[in-house]
């Protein structure tokens, strides 16, 4: 940080309830130009994938092509929203039996695009 490679910042847009998709132009404008955006928590995971209960196949860059830097997401699974999880390792998990979207136990790291 000191040598200015990375950098933390923050918006009011951070604080608030709305999806990733709809986040102010002056916001989008700054991130443009950032090598990549690291979002941490289930919270924001959600809120960059639009909370979207669907295949959890669904390609991440898929999901996050409308975020205007790359981005990395840090989360632990707490929420049913996930995305690109391959098809053997949804049905392994599954055949687990355990809540293992909501548990806290299980965590993911994606990049996209």
């Amino acid at each position: 940080m000191g040598g200015g490679t990375l950098t933390a910042r923050t918006h009011p847009f951070f604080c608030a309830p709305l999806p990733y998709r709809e986040m102010p132009a002056d916001l989008r404008a700054e991130l443009a130009d950032a090598r990549v955006t690291i979002l941490e928590g289930d919270l924001n995971y959600r809120r960059l994938v639009d909370d979207r209960h669907g295949d959890p196949t669904t390609p991440f860059a898929a999901v996050v092509d409308h975020f205007p830097s790359p981005v990395a997401a840090l989360r632990t699974l707490k929420s049913e929203v996930v995305v690109r999880v391959d098809t053997a390792t949804v049905a392994r998990l599954d055949a687990t039996g355990t809540p293992r979207r909501t548990s806290g136990r299980h965590a993911v790291v994606q990049l996209g695009p």
